[in-house]
């Protein structure tokens, strides 16, 4: 007994038979079975479907190989399919291939004179190509052919009025959460690019949007390592982002000096994070900014930075290295700062013993005997050389006694950086007799060499003096 069976809908996401010819040659094909056509059929909807699967998960290369498959397959069956060009010229722009999805485009278009992804397609490409005048011709010829009717003629013309607002001298894009980049990628990813901001900048950041504070100051690891670079190199940055007014607006406001509010709330948000103290040229620090570093429980600090100009207390940095430094610290510098004396010395060659860089540039308190003494006494071998690779003096009186200790002591035989120039009229009147000292380190042997892995040596204003005591 024959039973008829019932008619089969097409399965969601289908290229329909509407937007689909066939040719001449294939209409001809009439000795061709039913079934054979019907399995054609839904072999290209397979590949169809699977394209459009692939390309909604933004595995454009995938998708671009099944829309490949489906085309080639209804080429050989004399069928022109309108929606598999459109999508294919989709998947061709996301992948930058910009003639060849124009020409699915046009080709789209050909096939289906009513086709509205076609004429958007295209607007998008010129669009984006540059040529936003051609890409409104394509809309207004498309929105004159297409039917009224037919779906996709409404967001045509929103895209027609989207291209009218880009030829607007006067016209401002206003920005909506979709085009928020903290909001759309994941936290990590979000996170490793705020860290290669500025501090300047992260500080501006914060008041871009409700997210981005809460991103932020949620993330301490973001404020582990301040650096405060120069204005020009924010306000250039911040010219990348256009779009963020309020941004420039408060970056406009910024000044070179760097306030006690900044330090301060930079130090609450590490929450014992914090990797480096730095306290830059032109900070202004007072008590509460050391609370605000003393609340933590002794911070993994690497590197401790008080810049010459920086406007601090000298007993405050009695405070900060009383406190207690950790010793994983590899760099300290403390550029001319009087407060640093001997007793300072003792207490970071007591406190980091395995230092890397050390900079007491200008600091004429600092003996440099006792310099000697103060490694001496942490050393487990007098003549065994410490872990310091650079050293900083410049502008220091005690420069000569520094070469003739180091011919004797091996303590900073690891020296591979020493700076030791003089920039200070002052300093540089105070030195007599270097002309014979360079004379003796010159005939010294090779045992005798003070610093034997020196890499980087700066003696500026040293000849100066020795040509003044040579004659």
């Amino acid at each position: 007994m024959f039973v008829a069976s019932k008619k089969r809908k097409a399965p969601p996401g289908a290229w329909p038979a509407s937007a689909r010819t066939r040719t001449n040659a294939s209409r001809s094909a009439a000795a061709a079975p039913a079934g054979a056509l019907r399995a054609v059929d839904a072999e290209i909807s397979k590949w169809y479907l699977l394209g459009v699967e692939n390309a909604r998960e933004r595995q454009y290369r995938v998708a671009l190989d099944y829309y490949n498959r489906a085309i080639a397959l209804a080429l050989n069956e004399g069928i022109k399919g309108a929606r598999l060009y459109e999508s294919r010229a989709h998947t061709l722009h996301k992948l930058g291939e910009v003639k060849r999805a124009m020409d699915d485009a046009k080709e789209a278009i050909v096939i289906d004179a009513n086709s509205t992804a076609g004429f958007i397609r295209m607007a998008l490409i010129l669009a984006d190509t540059g040529k936003p005048k051609d890409a409104l011709d394509v809309l207004n010829r498309g929105l004159k052919t297409v039917d009224p009717q037919t779906s996709g003629y409404a967001q045509m013309n929103v895209q027609r009025m989207s291209v009218e607002r880009l030829l607007d001298p006067s016209y401002v894009p206003q920005l909506d959460s979709r085009s928020d980049p903290i909001r759309r990628l994941p936290e990590d990813i979000s996170v490793l690019i705020l860290r290669r901001l500025d501090t300047r900048m992260l500080l501006t950041c914060r008041v871009v949007s409700r997210a981005w504070m809460a991103l932020i100051d949620s993330t301490p690891v973001m404020w582990s390592r301040p650096c405060y670079t120069s204005r020009n190199a924010v306000q250039d940055l911040a010219n990348q982002l256009p779009a963020y007014a309020k941004l420039r607006r408060q970056l406009s406001k910024q000044t070179t000096r760097i306030s006690e509010r900044t330090l301060r709330l930079v130090l609450e948000r590490s929450r014992g994070s914090l990797a480096l103290l730095c306290l830059p040229d032109g900070a202004v620090a007072t008590s509460a900014t050391i609370d605000a570093l003393l609340a933590h429980r002794r911070p993994c600090l690497e590197s401790v930075h008080i810049g010459r100009t920086a406007a601090i207390d000298d007993n405050l940095i009695n405070r900060v290295l009383n406190w207690g430094l950790s010793p994983q610290i590899a760099e300290i510098r403390l550029p001319y700062r009087t407060c640093i004396g001997n007793d300072a010395i003792g207490v970071i060659a007591g406190s980091v013993p395995g230092l890397r860089v050390l900079d007491i540039s200008g600091c004429v308190n600092v003996r440099i005997k006792h310099l000697f003494k103060a490694w001496n006494a942490v050393q487990s071998d007098a003549q065994s050389p410490s872990a310091l690779e650079e050293l900083y003096l410049n502008d220091h009186p005690g420069i000569p006694e520094l070469l003739v200790y180091s011919t004797k002591h091996r303590h900073f035989g690891n020296l591979k950086v020493l700076h030791i120039s003089i920039r200070d009229q002052n300093v540089l009147s105070m030195y007599t007799g270097l002309g014979p000292l360079i004379n003796y380190l010159q005939r010294i042997q090779n045992a005798q060499i003070p610093f034997p892995n020196l890499m980087e040596l700066n003696i500026d204003g040293i000849w100066d003096a020795t040509i003044a005591s040579r004659r």
